[in-house]
């Protein structure tokens, strides 16, 4: 049997998402990061319009969840953790909603609005520029 990592999302309201994997994939500051067991400890800065990818996991094979700023922590026991400042599961993205939200964000010119709905929108597949 394969280790797994035991992976959680979190934001400061409630714990999106717990279970293991086999892979985490996220978009930090520095570029994308993937995350396998034996990685070693590490802490990097989520980017603002993160997409968090949890491979091997469920029995859909994968989780996938908007993460806006934050941080991925690597402990040395298979333990990933991503704490966001917001965080929201893919299959719970109002996908129009998120539209708007991008359309009136860069309207406004809220950057952190704009990450918001451009994290969200990716999670759920849909190319945002």
């Amino acid at each position: 049997m394969s280790k797994k990592l035991f992976v959680e999302i979190v934001s400061p309201e409630r714990e999106v998402w717990a279970g293991e994997g086999d892979m985490v994939i996220a978009k930090t500051v520095e570029g994308e990061i993937g995350i396998q067991p034996g990685h070693v400890p590490v802490l990097a800065l989520l980017a603002e319009d993160a997409v968090v990818r949890v491979l091997g996991a469920r029995e859909t094979g994968e989780v996938k969840a908007a993460a806006h700023s934050g941080f991925v922590s690597v402990s040395g026991e298979g333990r990933v953790s991503i704490l966001a400042e917001t965080a929201e599961l893919a299959e719970d993205v109002d996908v129009d909603r998120a539209r708007r939200a991008l359309s009136e964000a860069a309207e406004e010119g809220d950057s952190d609005a704009l990450g918001r709905a451009r994290s969200r929108l990716r999670a759920v597949g849909e190319d945002v520029a």
